[in-house]
């Protein structure tokens, strides 16, 4: 048994109550996966074992099992490297966070990404288990402005994926919707079948040219879907400026893209354990729209 536990690549199932889906039991305890997106792509190449026969996603574990993986491939993943320029909030051996302009996406099959950008644009860890690029370990929409944060080692993608799948990780958005929004408020409409929930606060509202009323609206996510934000505005009747991809009829400010923005990221660190807080301002082009002053602007 002892040997199986200082084995990284072999693990007898103990500890559980009745059975746990395998690709969540894996993510917990091979620290070589790490996560359970990882073990579902290592279990479709045929690389996970359970009970000596290959393993698929929709299997359960029970105690007594055994695990086994193949040798995991390391060979660095090669990246095209797309230059962009793109500020730095804050770096270290273990994580980068970036400020991404709209209309780039995070990662993906594309060579425009955050991802390829950041290539040459962070220093490289020093760190034993560093990455051979950094790897962003959450997604802001192609069109969302904001901070992404991307983890440049082993550990601290492992260690910050599971932190963001249990909503450890505080994120705060500023949006410019159309109409006056309640001075605060919390939807929890489903998306996809999923429960969803995001709080909000009304800074400010202003008379837009052409476009009615809008209100710069404060907005904090609990869950994490995709399009959550755009999502739960539409469904209130306070369409995101900008967004044409959920405007259906209504008209909106075109060819100026998503008045949406990720302001700020509070979390804990992956290796020193400090709480962090990482902010940028809220965009001077939002500020203009709706007349802000220098007290309001927080």
């Amino acid at each position: 048994m002892s040997k199986s536990k200082k084995n990284p690549f072999k693990h007898r199932v103990q500890s559980v109550k009745g059975q746990v889906p395998i690709m969540q039991y894996c993510a917990q305890h091979f620290p070589i996966l790490g996560s359970k997106t990882a073990v579902k792509k290592a279990i479709l190449k045929e690389q996970v074992f359970l009970n000596d026969s290959l393993a698929t996603i929709m299997d359960f574990v029970r105690n007594g099992d055994f695990i086994q993986l193949k040798k995991i491939d390391n060979k660095p993943v090669v990246k095209s490297k797309f230059d962009l320029e793109m500020p730095i909030v804050f770096e270290d051996d273990h994580l980068i966070i970036v400020d991404k302009p709209g209309g780039i996406a995070v990662n993906g099959n594309r060579n425009k990404t955050v991802e390829n950008a950041v290539i040459n644009l962070a220093q490289k860890s020093k760190e034993p288990d560093a990455l051979p690029a950094p790897t962003a370990v959450h997604r802001l929409d192609v069109p969302t402005k904001g901070l992404v944060m991307l983890a440049k080692t082993k550990t601290a993608l492992i260690r910050l994926n599971r932190a963001f799948q249990k909503g450890e990780i505080g994120k705060v958005y500023f949006a410019i919707v159309h109409g006056q929004t309640p001075e605060k408020g919390r939807i929890e409409t489903p998306i996809d079948g999923k429960e969803s929930t995001t709080e909000y606060d009304r800074i400010k509202t202003a008379k837009g040219r052409g476009n009615g009323q809008l209100s710069l609206v404060k907005l904090k996510p609990i869950t994490g879907r995709t399009h959550q934000l755009r999502i739960h505005l539409q469904s209130i009747g306070h369409l995101v400026l900008g967004d044409k991809q959920y405007a259906g009829r209504q008209r909106t400010l075109l060819k100026k893209g998503l008045f949406l923005c990720a302001c700020n990221l509070r979390f804990e660190h992956p290796i020193t354990r400090e709480t962090m807080q990482v902010r940028i301002p809220i965009p001077k082009r939002f500020e203009r729209l709706v007349g802000m002053g220098k007290k309001t602007r927080r």
